[in-house]
């Protein structure tokens, strides 16, 4: 009886058997009653410390920092046992510091990430197992039933299993500064060639026709998205661009010289080196630059004086291209995302589970709308549009009206995406022409 006793397993490790069973294959092994016991919220009163490490690049001015601050502040204070540990990183550098994490196998317990997407490498840190299988959970809790719809749950899922729980979905906005054009004396574009013609003369009067940075995913690229989809297609650049189908081909080379006759010579001096936040605060809130292309997500950087001179356009049709109506690029999706050390500890996630609940209920998606200005694909959220500026009701009721475009980059792996944004960089700032640039699209997407 002594040595039987020995090995009669401990509640940690038959919920750790329950977890790994439920997690690596759904709901089967794992029976409902169990399933509510892993999942279960944690106790009221428990006393016992916790300490969750949380990250993110919510930081600086990025609208989401002061209300995820505060949902984290609340969150604490309904449970006064959790220190929530703050690791922010700005920007794209919060993509390196998840990658180095994930290399010494010291994961945060909850963050925020971009898509599942190989360019921004978090699909091989899920295949590493490395993140949480929320499979289970996302199909057994009564939170999440209707909470989002079937393209947010592919979004955040890989292989068949879910690892994310959305969070933000974005689009491309094109906005025109018509005290710009004004001030030029130019027409506002309503077609490409008033579009190509309008840069031209914005030049020619001294204005500056494009506020956009070139270097790493930079606004530049969103004008590639454009241009290239609407030249040969969103489905044919993307087979192009996963290495599907040879990409220097003669309509590719005409692409790049319509982005060439677009970009090249119509951006700033500083283009190549600056930060994508900091065109704001140097060309579009300052009433510079004519033309402003980027995601949703950077709109509440806009000051609102400014925004009363901004108008939302859609992005030309491309006589000859390939596209016949007006697709929107919309397929930007941030999730939160759970390491897989912290679903496997039997005191640290029930917390993390309920933290994820009280970041992506209703209410939360409600406070991002109205306070962070930022889309959500929440179902159900009751916004008061008042808080919502004019820039980004219109623009978001445009882009919900046309079909969408997947991103470009999106399928690029991550070495064709560290080869392609400075080779990009460096079409855009007209060191080549666009056969060049097209032969060395060539060798990085080699099929």
């Amino acid at each position: 009886m002594t040595g039987s006793a020995a090995f009669t397993p401990t509640r940690r490790a038959l919920m750790g058997a329950a977890l790994l069973g439920a997690a690596g294959s759904g709901m089967r092994p794992a029976t409902a009653q169990t399933l509510a016991a892993i999942y279960a919220p944690p106790k009221p009163g428990d006393t016992n410390k916790i300490t969750l490490r949380f990250a993110s690049h919510y930081v600086g001015v990025h609208p989401m920092g002061p209300v995820v601050r505060r949902l984290l502040n609340s969150f604490t204070e309904q449970y006064p046992n959790v220190t929530i540990k703050f690791e922010g990183t700005p920007g794209n550098d919060h993509q390196t510091k998840i990658k180095l994490d994930a290399s010494v196998d010291r994961m945060p317990d909850l963050f925020n990430y971009w898509r599942l997407d190989p360019g921004f490498g978090l699909d091989q840190v899920a295949q590493a197992g490395k993140l949480a299988d929320l499979t289970a959970w996302t199909r057994s809790d009564p939170f999440f039933t209707g909470l989002f719809d079937d393209y947010s749950w592919k979004t955040a899922s890989l292989g068949g299993k879910v690892y994310g729980i959305p969070l933000n979905m974005f689009y491309l906005e094109f906005l025109a500064n018509k005290a710009v054009y004004a001030r030029a004396g130019v027409d506002l574009p309503t077609d490409w060639d008033s579009l190509l013609n309008g840069v031209r003369a914005l030049k020619q009067k001294g204005e500056l026709p494009w506020a956009i940075s070139i270097g790493n995913d930079s606004q530049g690229g969103r004008i590639y998205n454009y241009v290239v989809s609407r030249s040969v297609g969103n489905e044919r650049a993307i087979r192009m661009h996963s290495s599907q189908e040879p990409i220097n081909v003669p309509e590719m080379v005409v692409a790049l010289q319509r982005l060439h006759d677009l970009v090249v010579g119509n951006i700033p001096g500083d283009a190549i080196s600056i930060q994508n936040e900091s065109v704001y605060a140097k060309y579009v809130n300052t009433n510079r630059g004519a033309l402003i292309i980027d995601g949703s997500w950077a709109t509440p950087t806009i000051k609102p004086a400014v925004q009363e001179n901004l108008v939302v356009l859609e992005f030309p049709l491309i006589p000859g291209g390939a596209e016949k109506q007006r697709n929107v690029e919309r397929d930007l999706t941030a999730c939160w995302y759970m390491g897989a050390k912290a679903m496997q500890d039997d005191e640290k996630r029930p917390y993390v589970l309920q933290l994820v609940r009280h970041l992506s209920s209703r209410q939360a998606a409600k406070l991002y709308v109205e306070e962070a200005n930022t889309q959500v694909p929440m179902l159900g959220v009751e916004v008061d549009e008042s808080k919502i500026s004019r820039v980004a009701r219109e623009a978001q009721t445009l882009a919900f009206s046309k079909p969408a475009n997947r991103w470009i980059p999106s399928v690029m792996t991550p070495v064709q995406r560290h080869k392609f944004e400075p080779a990009l960089g460096e079409f855009l700032s007209g060191k080549f022409e666009a056969p060049a640039f097209a032969a060395q699209l060539g060798e990085i997407f080699a099929t």
